[in-house]
């Protein structure tokens, strides 16, 4: 695992595989120049996509949930909180929630899934992106999932196992067409495979 000390460029955004492949020399041309060694030298980007825009929301509704029953029962109990007014103990819980959407967002705004013709690579972090990469010869299964939030917003995961005890599997989560994403993945697994051979 290597870490960048700059975040991605403005990648093109593939929702799905077609829009991948028409953008791929974009793209390639764009990871290639990261530092870090994102890309190595003859390696091909297939797709580089991002969880969908709902992600955010997704991993902040929770708190966004409890901040706002606690705002509604401040106000209808009339009961202040840390010595301040209703009202604004009230706001405080719904600053609170806000926040975490806002951590949230900001999370979501450097990650990258990236596949290319040998490798699995995820890109995240904040201050410091941390990419993560897997030989696709070292997948021996993927799966195709989706939560029931994720098939109201016509999303899917997509997990990743392999056979490598010190590498946990891996997980594409809300991702946009993600059926055409997982066909492609297992085509570059297959292609992969058969050019080592295995």
């Amino acid at each position: 695992m290597s870490t960048i000390t700059e975040a991605p460029g403005d990648v093109v955004l593939s929702a799905s595989a077609s829009d991948a492949r028409t953008d791929v020399a974009d793209v390639a041309t764009q990871w290639a120049a990261l530092p870090g060694g994102v890309v190595d030298g003859g390696e091909i980007v297939i797709l580089a996509i991002k969880p969908s825009m709902w992600r955010p929301l997704f991993d902040a509704t929770p708190c966004l949930v409890t901040t706002c029953v606690l705002a509604v029962s401040l106000i209808s109990l009339g009961t202040p909180f840390l010595g301040l007014s209703v009202m604004a103990s009230a706001q405080l819980m719904i600053v609170i929630g806000m926040a975490r959407l806002a951590a949230a967002i900001v999370y979501w705004l450097p990650r990258w899934h990236v596949l290319t013709n040998r490798r699995v690579i995820d890109v995240s972090g904040v201050r410091t992106p941390i990419i993560s990469a897997c030989p696709l010869t070292d997948v021996r299964n993927t799966f195709l999932r989706a939560n029931n939030i994720e098939k109201m917003t016509r999303l899917g995961t997509i997990l990743f196992v392999t056979d490598r005890a010190d590498d946990p599997p891996r997980c594409w989560e809300s991702i946009a067409d993600a059926e055409a994403v997982h066909t492609e993945i297992r085509r570059a697994i297959e292609s992969a495979l058969d050019a080592a051979g295995m």
